[in-house]
């Protein structure tokens, strides 16, 4: 399969890339303007949602688009890159309920010289289904996430995916992810062959509401390379009764 193959190596280059997800080092919420422990300047919450404001002199060495930082300027959300005279990079981004985070990257961390690989299933025919979108009036759903401690958060959704799996029909619960949506689910498998809190599948239904879900393709979340991430977990409408042996399983380190 060699759109597999090049799904597989793509993921790899993700990973390893200045902002990829083993390098991500510090994820503050920043709720009013404050200094990080991690970089020089100034953050604050801008007035608007999402994004944040960087307010720095020539001497903390900080650049955007290669020209120091003297003065306030305003860090578009997932757009706006940072760097560090160390290296470092940062960004402003956002989740539901949390519009102005600093994301903060170091490709000398320990977790990127100890990160090797992603483990990975053989690709697997029997993991390909078709379901279908079925809409409703509801336009969020109750995520709970990895780092919170108690409550859920409010993602937009476009519907539930029903599909049925080894005779069992399932009503899956996607959230929105930009023009796609991404399952988030558990299986037989989590906890022993793969990732403990569960994997992630992106998916786009066509304009009658069919939709491939190819679980060759199903991804370890952020929060497996790097515990600053707050990942939304599975509902139990999205927990199969069966072991889905496709896509990735684990994080590999020396």
């Amino acid at each position: 399969m060699i759109a597999f193959e090049k799904w597989k190596a793509s993921r790899q280059a993700d990973i390893l890339a200045a902002q990829g997800d083993v390098s991500l080092i510090a994820m503050h919420d920043i709720k009013e303007a404050m200094s990080v422990a991690e970089v020089a300047g100034t953050w604050a919450p801008t007035s608007e949602n999402p994004g944040l404001t960087l307010t720095a002199t020539a001497a903390d060495g900080l650049k955007i688009n290669g020209e120091l930082v003297d003065g306030v300027y305003k860090i578009i959300a997932d757009e706006t890159v940072v760097e560090a005279a160390d290296g470092r990079t940062m960004m402003a981004t956002s989740q539901p309920e949390s519009n102005h985070l600093l994301a903060i990257w170091d490709m000398t961390c320990a977790a990127r010289q100890n990160y090797v690989a992603i483990d990975t299933y053989a690709y697997n025919e029997n993991a390909v289904f078709e379901g279908q979108l079925e809409r409703d009036e509801q336009q969020t759903f109750s995520f709970s996430h990895t780092s919170d401690s108690a409550g859920t958060r409010q993602h937009e959704s476009i519907g539930e995916i029903v599909v049925e799996i080894e005779g069992q029909t399932y009503r899956l619960r996607p959230f929105a992810a930009g023009a796609y949506s991404i399952i988030v689910f558990r299986d037989m498998t989590s906890g022993s062959e793969t990732y403990g809190t569960g994997r992630m599948l992106l998916i786009k239904p066509d304009a009658n509401g069919r939709v491939t879900l190819d679980f060759n393709y199903s991804f370890l979340p952020p929060c497996a390379f790097s515990p600053h991430f707050n990942c939304p977990m599975p509902p139990f409408s999205n927990r199969l009764k069966m072991a889905m042996t496709a896509g990735e399983k684990n994080v590999i380190w020396k």
